[in-house]
């Protein structure tokens, strides 16, 4: 399978994805990003570019394949689960042969734990 560098077709590899694995996506005119896990569902809010679209859905995937052991109410382990789930995220799209540009992951990475950071 070649690479998928185009944001449109990386995310027709997940929804596929997705899809094949019984979980739902709904892309939201709101703000907030995030899994449900009692509806089987990743809502991405479509105020963000393709790209950040595609990666937000790589990241809540990520947090869908965790199963922390840790306390996820303490704020360090919010923090640990964030970045367990970015890092989880890029391995699915390593394995869906998605490319991930480098700087734009990381920016987005680093701008969503910093929301957390300023919440506690």
């Amino acid at each position: 399978m070649s690479e998928a560098k185009d944001p449109e077709e990386g995310m027709q590899r997940v929804i596929k994805f997705l899809q094949e694995n019984g979980i739902g996506l709904r892309l939201s005119d709101g703000e907030d990003n995030y899994i449900d896990h009692h509806r089987v569902e990743i809502v991405v809010s479509k105020n963000q570019t393709k790209e950040h679209q595609l990666y937000t859905v790589l990241h809540e995937l990520g947090h869908y394949f965790l199963e922390p052991d840790f306390d996820v109410n303490s704020p360090v382990a919010t923090i640990i689960e964030e970045v367990l789930a970015w890092d989880r995220g890029k391995d699915i799209a390593e394995a869906l042969g998605i490319a991930i540009d480098e700087n734009s992951w990381n920016t987005l990475m680093e701008e969503s734990i910093a929301q957390y950071l300023e919440e506690y």
